[in-house]
């Protein structure tokens, strides 16, 4: 067998260097487009059903003011989920209350009122429309076209609203408008869950 000069063998090294350089550099970048689709991707992110008691799916929905909201962005927080729609009324008459209580407790808070408008039922026109008619501040964001979100949480009439615990658990729901105690019940029921060791 021959015998490799010194030269010959740093150009095999040299080559061998810049491929796993290429390489890596190749892996990365699609490492980086693989992360940056799954943080874009819109609708359900895991596939867990609804139940009383236990933590619901996470979801990506579109945010009203642009951006993406993530159910699980919230984790450590008492959210109150409501689906709602434009032509609703029952919703219009609740969305005083909601308002209220992300004044109170909300905005940068231990309590958030997530409103997702379910964009299957209605349009965007309409739904910001809507949303400039009543004042919303809190965070408002569309379901998927074809309203998985909705449709995995077993909404099938509007109003709906979910209380979850700070650890992401389902403590109660109301399928149906949300007047007088409902909404401070729910709260309380899913902050007292999350105070239990």
């Amino acid at each position: 067998m021959p015998a490799i000069d010194l030269r010959t063998a740093l150009r095999y090294l040299t080559v061998v260097a810049i491929v796993l350089v290429v390489g890596g550099l190749f892996v990365r970048q699609q490492t980086a487009k693989d992360e940056a689709s799954a943080d874009t991707r819109l609708g359900l992110l895991d596939d867990r059903a609804v139940a009383l008691g236990e933590p619901v799916p996470d979801f990506a929905v579109e945010a009203n003011e642009g951006g993406v909201i993530r159910l699980s962005d919230f984790r450590g927080q008492t959210v109150v989920l409501n689906f709602w729609a434009s032509w609703c009324g029952p919703c219009r008459a609740e969305f005083p209350e909601f308002q209220a209580a992300h004044k109170e407790r909300g905005d940068g808070g231990d309590l958030v009122i997530l409103g997702v408008d379910a964009l299957a039922l209605d349009s965007r026109s309409d739904a910001r429309a809507f949303l400039d008619d009543v004042g919303a501040t809190f965070p408002i964001a569309f379901d998927t076209e074809d309203g998985a979100v909705a449709t995995r949480f077993g909404v099938l009439g509007l109003p709906a609203t979910f209380f979850i615990d700070r650890d992401g658990v389902l403590r109660q729901k109301n399928l149906g408008p949300v007047f007088g105690d409902l909404l401070p019940a729910g709260i309380a029921a899913a902050e007292a869950a999350s105070d239990v060791p």
